[in-house]
């Protein structure tokens, strides 16, 4: 890649951070709009101001057409709309550079097509994780923090995903300080398209995760990189709580569903609207840009009924 578009790219790069976009953001989009530039330039266009709609659209199509480097299989729609993504968001960036020649964000994307059908628990199934908490964490091992503690770190983990619907993702960055158990909710900041907003807690998962901060959030005070944050342990480890809580599940439907984390953000979506939540409310509160999006939930209780 020529040197005028490193620099761009390294541009884009800082607008990003200035901006407050997320830490994957300002890694990936930079890296999307690099390899659009190298494709641009295989392609004889070697300054910023030959770039054209045309452009942007055929190298579109150049990757819904193409194979993944790495995996040799063609990329998912999310992956290709993730790249779609950082490249309009990259053209705002030359526009707001003053290149007013720049072609506009397309605002492309590609619907996204279920290949496999949504499973979600029952509200009888995610009572049986619950249950299955006190039997996690054995006596026999030796843990960084008390057994109760790291017991109760399940706990958080369910009551994130599940009681308050939020992404992995979501879940791993709420602070402490993100928590208003006065108001009873969490304040989500930098979510799914960087957008913040408020999520309501039930009386329950509040005072749950009261519990969790005022009584055992201490004993993980050692994590020091995860100081401040409400969940003490990294991305990876979220995910394993569900794991562990599953496995010690004596509920055998759970470990046939072998349910995800976002499993349990598309559990507690359904039973919300099985218990008679408005769509638009749902939609609010699990951050959906499009109310499409949440419509998906209606056909599985109309699927399934009762046995939800």
């Amino acid at each position: 890649m020529n040197t005028s578009y490193k620099a761009i790219t390294e541009a884009f790069a800082q607008y990003l951070q200035t901006l407050g976009f997320s830490t994957s953001a300002c890694k990936n989009y930079p890296r999307y709009a690099a390899k659009f530039l190298e494709y641009a330039e295989q392609n004889n266009l070697r300054q910023i101001n030959h770039i054209t709609t045309k452009t942007v659209r055929d190298y579109f199509t150049y990757l819904e057409q193409g194979k993944s480097q790495r995996t040799k299989q063609t990329l998912s729609n999310t992956s290709l709309n993730c790249i779609f993504l950082a490249i309009d968001r990259f053209l705002e960036f030359l526009h707001q550079n003053g290149l007013n020649t720049a072609p506009l964000p397309l605002r492309h994307k590609i619907e996204h097509i279920r290949k496999k059908p949504l499973r979600v628990l029952t509200q009888g199934e995610v009572q049986s994780l619950y249950n299955a908490v006190p039997h996690t964490y054995t006596t026999s091992q030796k843990y960084t923090a008390p057994r109760e503690a790291q017991q109760m770190s399940v706990k958080l983990m369910l009551d994130l995903c599940y009681g308050c619907g939020l992404r992995h993702t979501e879940a791993i960055n709420v602070k402490v300080n993100d928590v208003d158990f006065d108001k009873k909710i969490i304040h989500v900041k930098q979510g799914k398209n960087y957008k913040d907003r408020f999520v309501p807690m039930s009386q329950k998962v509040n005072e749950s995760i009261k519990l969790f901060v005022y009584q055992y959030r201490r004993n993980f005070n050692h994590i020091t990189h995860r100081a401040g944050y409400l969940y003490p342990f990294g991305f990876v480890t979220l995910g394993e709580a569900l794991k562990r809580l599953v496995t010690q599940c004596d509920n055998e439907s759970v470990k046939e569903k072998n349910p995800s984390l976002h499993t349990l953000r598309h559990s507690i979506a359904t039973h919300l609207l099985q218990n008679g939540m408005n769509i638009e409310h749902i939609a609010r509160f699990l951050g959906h840009s499009q109310l499409d999006t949440t419509q998906i939930y209606t056909h599985i209780v109309n699927e399934y009924g009762n046995e939800l």
